[in-house]
């Protein structure tokens, strides 16, 4: 066995509205799968032809350096504050407040559909596959579908497929479930003490029901569950991606870190085992995204990972499963030009968010993550 392309397995963010010299370097010597954008990667006071032009060069400047023909672009889209883009760009509320009927859930995800593929976007990182269970969870609450698994499930599903059927790739999220945990894990490491059993009978409908539908992305949770794994948190679990996700399961699918900068995760990223531990565990995609990992830091696992492949064969067997994996996403998303978009399908989609909640009911819920924005 040979070597592989190990920079397939990195997603990484750039650090402003373009790329410093250094990015490029790297970005050409690391090739990675994708790009996740933030709210730092856009003028945000800007008018719309001006942020659009400037955003328009820096994607066409990723695209040169990484040199690879179909190029994963990510972005977080959930509505309410989970979203990036500065004006005219639509901001939708919340899934808990749009998903209260099937009509609003395809009318929002079409037409967020439609301004993620002008804006060059491919995957969105959305639907929250996460149950509202848990009335003090500071991380989750109003971005979740619904407070039961049914809810969840149904409106989930058809986030996913409306997103597919219209040319973005969705990307679940956060398996096994991060809906009762009462910590946010950008800043410590959830706990959630409930068994395999009780997993099944609520957490992971939702994510069942979205692997029976094919999707073909899932996001993993930073929460430790000690009943199944006492030493990693799930990012990190052979037995909770490998045994319970793929064997018990049946996902075949990429499996996608959530960002590596968040503090739950944050020292067992620093270490020089990381890129170890996450394939073994059966991570696909590492999302170098937020404040404290830089593509820099991407490269450094990489290369950490180049060596542990040379001496392991049952690692780069791993490795070059999930390269397979990533391969045949890769081959399956749509490649967009950035375009501005006609000012009446703004006002359409405007009037549309307008319709569905008060824009008071859903700021009333304080996220809000500092460097993650």
């Amino acid at each position: 066995m040979t070597l592989s392309d190990t920079g397939l397995r990195f997603v990484v963010e750039p650090s402003s509205v373009s790329l410093t010299s250094e990015e490029r370097e790297q970005l050409q010597e690391l090739r990675p799968a994708g790009v996740m954008f933030r709210k730092r990667n856009f003028l945000q006071d800007a008018p719309y032809d001006e942020w659009l032009s400037e955003y328009a060069r820096l994607l066409e400047d990723i695209r040169g350096a990484v040199r690879r023909p179909n190029l994963l672009i990510m972005i977080d889209h959930e509505g309410g504050r989970v979203h990036r883009f500065p004006q005219p760009i639509t901001r939708f509320p919340y899934p808990a407040f749009y998903g209260s009927s099937e009509d609003s859930i395809r009318r929002v995800t079409e037409a967020m559909a439609v301004e993620l593929k002008s804006l060059g976007v491919n995957v969105s990182c959305s639907p929250v596959a996460d149950i509202h269970s848990n009335p003090k969870n500071p991380v989750i609450n109003q971005r979740a579908y619904g407070r039961t698994a049914e809810e969840v499930c149904k409106r989930a599903v058809l986030c996913a497929r409306t997103l597919l059927q219209n040319g973005i790739v969705p990307c679940g999220k956060h398996f096994p479930g991060h809906g009762d945990t009462g910590t946010d894990s950008h800043f410590a490491l959830p706990v959630l003490h409930k068994s395999e059993v009780e997993l099944h009978a609520l957490e992971l409908k939702p994510f069942e029901a979205l692997v029976n539908e094919g999707v073909s992305l899932l996001m993993t949770a930073h929460i430790l569950l000690p009943h199944l794994d006492q030493k990693y948190p799930a990012t990190l679990s052979p037995a909770i991606l490998r045994n319970l996700l793929r064997e018990q399961m049946g996902y075949e699918g990429v499996v996608v870190a959530d960002a590596l900068g968040m503090n739950a995760i944050k020292n067992i990223v620093d270490s020089e085992e990381f890129s170890i531990l996450a394939t073994k565990a059966g991570v696909d995609l590492l999302l170098y995204v937020g404040d404290p990992v830089s593509i820099g830091d991407a490269i450094r696992c990489n290369k950490q990972l180049s060596v542990a492949l040379e001496r392991d064969e049952a690692l780069l067997k791993s490795e070059m499963e999930s390269e397979q994996r990533i391969c045949a996403l890769l081959e399956s998303v749509s490649h967009y030009s950035v375009s501005q978009l006609p000012t009446e399908i703004l006002e359409k989609h405007a009037s549309l968010a307008s319709s569905l909640s008060s824009h008071k009911e859903w700021e009333e819920f304080t996220f809000h993550v500092p460097g993650y924005d």
